[in-house]
């Protein structure tokens, strides 16, 4: 590790891999780091995907593939099946990944495109000069260091820490955040269609899903929207779900946790700093999706850096521009 990079990307993620393989793929000196261990480690996520989305950035491989999914059925409080599949739902038909792999996978590439990659690595603060963000406090290993750059990638996740230290507001309030559980379980047929199903006999304000992982396994869970999830625990709910539909289920994995679902937070820029994925709450606020969404937000952003080092300016102003792009992209 240097003392000083262009471009320091801490998280990880998808938005944050993506981001350090577009910005080195230029020849810019990136810095990717990881507060974890493993990279992809722990899944907090559905693991589904859009192939059209998908492919823009990275060529499909089995090893991180557990699934593909011919469409969606969606049904309905009343019984009623929608099903959706080919044409009519194009950008819905994809893959459920193995998400530790595919991770993993991404940091992979933008390993290779020159981006040093390091994990176990915690962002502590942000430097400064004259108010513009200059790099980052870092602890290594229970070391601590500064590390310079030309402009800091907060791709840290919900609430970013990288965020509120330049300034950005990233707090959630407590109805904004769909509380979640999830499992992966075993002894089932999943079948070849990710399945919704809508109606407060199974959550209130929220949805099941099924996402089908191949070998008689798939990803089950539910999300209670904030502002009604009172005293119900999401896990328990799933656990009611299972005993009704799929008693013969086998839990193998079991994940909680919150979606936000208030949509994009209103500042995702300052001097030196951008954020990108779930720091800047570009998942679907309908569905909780992220990982295609913070993709694309990645590029993005890695392009509008690409242009800052050109021109030698990482004002807020010039970074505007990846403001500009994202939000006519995703919304």
């Amino acid at each position: 590790m240097k003392s000083r990079y262009d471009v320091i990307v801490v998280g990880a993620g998808p938005a944050g891999s993506i981001t350090a393989k577009t910005c080195a793929e230029a020849g810019l000196e990136v810095l990717l780091i990881e507060k974890r261990q493993e990279i992809g480690d722990p899944v907090r996520c559905a693991e589904g995907v859009g192939k059209d989305a998908l492919i823009k950035h990275i060529k499909p491989d089995e090893k991180w593939i557990a699934a593909e999914v011919k469409g969606s059925k969606i049904l309905a409080p009343d019984g009623t099946e929608i099903k959706m599949s080919g044409d009519a739902s194009s950008k819905k038909v994809g893959y459920v990944l193995e998400r530790k792999v595919f991770d993993r996978a991404l940091a992979q590439k933008a390993a290779l495109a020159g981006a040093e990659v390091m994990v176990k690595t915690r962002a502590t603060g942000l430097l400064r000069n004259n108010g513009k963000v200059t790099g980052i406090k870092a602890m290594y290993m229970g070391e601590t260091c500064d590390i310079n750059s030309d402009i800091v990638i907060g791709a840290d996740g919900v609430e970013s820490k990288v965020g509120r230290w330049g300034g950005i507001n990233t707090a959630l309030k407590p109805g904004d955040i769909d509380t979640c559980a999830q499992f992966l379980v075993s002894n089932i047929e999943p079948g070849e269609y990710s399945k919704f199903f809508l109606g407060e006999k199974y959550t209130p304000g929220g949805y099941v899903w099924i996402f089908p992982k191949g070998e008689h396994t798939a990803n089950v869970g539910l999300g209670i929207l904030g502002s009604r999830s009172g005293n119900i625990r999401a896990i328990s709910l799933l656990h009611r779900f299972i005993d009704n539909y799929m008693p013969q289920a086998k839990i193998l994995e079991i994940v909680v946790g919150g979606v936000p679902v208030s949509g994009p937070i209103k500042q995702t820029v300052t001097d030196g700093l951008m954020l990108v994925g779930d720091a800047a709450r570009q998942s679907d606020p309908l569905t909780g999706g992220g990982i295609t969404n913070a993709m694309d937000a990645g590029k993005m952003a890695g392009d509008v850096c690409i242009k800052a080092k050109e021109i030698g300016d990482f004002s807020g102003k010039i970074l505007k521009e990846y403001v500009d792009k994202w939000r006519e992209s995703i919304g």
